[in-house]
């Protein structure tokens, strides 16, 4: 008998209700502490639950951003874990899908996302990123500019970013 897997797109009013589940389960998965920033760009977290605990899940986050000194706005996808039981099911994909329309309904123009194994996401639509960044290092309190080799961005509308100039992240990575 196949166990049946419910997948819930959570926005800002009914995240509290599963911010401490989705917090311990990312510790679980990435082995530290994690915890999820609920501040005024977070847009949605995505949850696929099986037999009613946490087996994937994701976060979105929505900002200006500029380069050249032009604005657009940025979709930021982070927290993308899936449990090593339920890894190989595509799950990790649904999660970003969800996300990705998501962000898509809020009319952003491109969403960025920072991998550990960035060739995961390229069936997704997601390209390396080879721009650099200028964004708020949390860990270390300070702004910081660099390429993240990680790095991956996915284009939603006709804006073209440009490969050589830094974007203006305006804030931190997710």
């Amino acid at each position: 008998m196949e166990i049946a897997l419910k997948l819930s797109v959570i926005t800002l009013d009914e995240i509290n209700d599963y911010k401490d589940d989705l917090e311990l389960f990312l510790s679980s998965i990435f082995d530290i502490e994690c915890h999820i920033d609920i501040n005024p760009e977070f847009r949605c977290a995505v949850v696929i639950e099986r037999s009613g605990r946490i087996c994937a899940c994701g976060l979105g986050y929505e900002r200006e951003m500029y380069q050249n000194q032009k604005c657009f706005k940025g979709g930021i996808v982070g927290g993308i874990a899936v449990s090593s039981e339920c890894r190989g099911q595509g799950l990790g994909k649904a999660v970003l899908e969800a996300i990705d329309r998501h962000l898509l309904s809020l009319r952003v123009d491109c969403s960025f996302l920072f991998a550990y194994e960035p060739k995961v996401y390229q069936s997704s639509g997601y390209h390396a990123l080879s721009a650099p960044i200028y964004y708020f290092d949390k860990q270390q309190s300070k702004w910081n500019q660099f390429v993240y080799r990680g790095g991956m961005v996915k284009s939603y509308s006709s804006i073209q970013l440009s490969e050589m100039l830094v974007i203006e992240f305006k804030g931190c990575v997710y």
